[in-house]
């Protein structure tokens, strides 16, 4: 009895050393997937980030720009901009965007009229023609 009761237990301990090791093995296979899964996100992110440049004299006026988003409108695909705007001086004014192809050809401008006071923020549609279809790989320029 005390032979198999010896033997149970030291079974069971072999198995539960195993599943420790095999516990922390996975766990550090968890960890590097999730790291690489990481990895491959911010890389799709920044490859999918759209261009914004400010002509000096918007720059100059403190106007930068938070998250840029992309979207449809109910025609057309890829011409709904949505930028959200910070001043950092009061602005009472025209905003422009114009679109350019990765070629560096211009296919649409859009306007916004905006009065705000210094400090403030918000998002801005830039709603371009049904026809203009911004590309990730163009570039916006306010102005």
């Amino acid at each position: 009895m005390n032979k198999v009761l010896t033997i149970t237990l030291l079974a069971l301990s072999v198995i539960f050393a195993s599943c420790d090791k095999l516990s922390n093995s996975t766990e550090k296979i968890g960890e590097t997937a999730g790291d690489m899964v990481k990895g491959i996100e911010t890389g799709v992110k920044k490859a999918r980030a759209i261009n914004i440049t400010y002509t000096e004299s918007l720059a100059n006026k403190g106007i930068t720009n938070g998250k840029v988003s992309l979207k449809n409108d109910k025609d057309g695909t890829d011409n709904l901009l949505s930028i959200y705007l910070i001043f950092s001086k009061k602005f009472k004014g025209k905003v422009s965007a114009k679109a350019y192809d990765n070629q560096g050809l211009e296919m649409g401008r859009s306007s916004v009229k905006i009065d705000i006071q210094a400090g403030d923020a918000g998002f801005y549609d830039f709603h371009f023609d049904k026809r203009t279809n911004i590309d990730r790989d163009g570039k916006i320029v306010l102005e």
